[in-house]
């Protein structure tokens, strides 16, 4: 029997990589995006695959308006087997020359748009037999301290936590799965609908993901569901973080105040994608440049290098 999934985010980057990984396999595949165009391009790329589509124009900081995306989600397909909050973008900069609305509207998206599908779903999982999977798009931010992105660290935490308490809970009373993944730098077209206050173009910290391997990890989360899932080696940085928080934070801080503040061409303040639709392509990837990627590449395996040197002296003493 084919699922419905309804992914959110979905006419571009992960989500329509996802969107098309579930239509690949016979999946009923419900499309939320904000752009209309855009997603009208991603329902022609996925129904080519062979899958029932819908789409559903809809912002998810619009909590009335996830509740229709279900209404209508099980008006065609009778019931939504599969949630995934996938929305969201980021926003670069010192703490201190980001609007405070940019930030906040930053914590509506990619926070509270995901409680806002948790909210529309959840009760429609529990009046289905209390079955169901949610899977929520995280952020190796949501595990990192990462300097120069601080509302969106605060947002991927917040999500973080959210997914971990609502996952133990929904266990105790139901059969409902909620799994958290977790990747790294993806190549997605990010660069154009992320807020940019660093005075500098935007580059990716490598190695960066394919959103294939991301929209992967989804599937898999649905088949086999699990707290969850890190997407790119960069998550290894979680170990010295563990042992050594401040040391690898403030490493990471330097290397971030060089890679995003004063390396790329000069670029102005944008929020991005935030409040408005940005134009352009129903496209997975958005092609980021490899010499940005070789030099940063160098510095991260430097910055584990030296953390991993500071953890062992730490320790050694004892």
């Amino acid at each position: 029997m084919p699922r419905t999934v309804v992914v959110t985010g979905a006419s571009s980057g992960i989500g329509l990589c996802t969107a098309r990984a579930f239509a690949r396999r016979g999946d009923n595949v419900v499309l939320v995006a904000r752009g209309r165009r855009r997603l009208a391009e991603a329902v022609r790329q996925c129904a080519q695959l062979g899958a029932r589509v819908l789409a559903v124009p809809g912002d998810v900081t619009d909590a009335a308006r996830m509740e229709q995306v279900v209404s209508s989600a099980a008006e065609a397909f009778g019931r939504v087997d599969v949630w995934v909050n996938n929305a969201g973008t980021s926003l670069w900069g010192p703490f201190e020359r980001i609007p405070a609305d940019v930030d906040r509207r930053l914590v509506e998206v990619d926070l509270i748009g995901a409680l806002n599908g948790a909210h529309a779903v959840v009760p429609h999982f529990l009046a289905h037999g209390g079955t169901g999977v949610l899977v929520n798009v995280v952020s190796i931010g949501g595990r990192l301290p990462t300097a120069w992105a601080t509302g969106y660290v605060a947002a991927k935490h917040g999500l973080a936590g959210f997914t971990d308490a609502l996952r133990a809970e929904l266990a105790v009373r139901s059969s409902i799965e909620v799994c958290g993944v977790y990747p790294a730098f993806v190549d997605t077209p990010t660069a154009l609908t992320s807020g940019n206050y660093t005075g500098r173009t935007l580059r990716p910290v490598p190695p960066v993901v394919p959103p294939e391997r991301v929209a992967a990890a989804i599937v898999r989360s649905v088949d086999h569901p699990r707290r969850a899932r890190r997407v790119g080696s960069a998550n290894l940085l979680g170990v010295p973080q563990s042992l050594a928080p401040d040391v690898t934070a403030r490493l990471m801080a330097h290397l971030g105040r060089r890679y995003f503040l004063h390396a790329g061409t000069p670029a102005a303040p944008t929020p991005g994608g935030l409040f408005t639709s940005r134009p352009g392509p129903a496209a997975a990837r958005g092609g980021w440049g490899e010499p940005g990627r070789t030099y940063a590449r160098r510095a991260v395996a430097g910055v584990a290098a030296a953390a991993a040197l500071l953890v062992a002296r730490r320790y050694g003493r004892r």
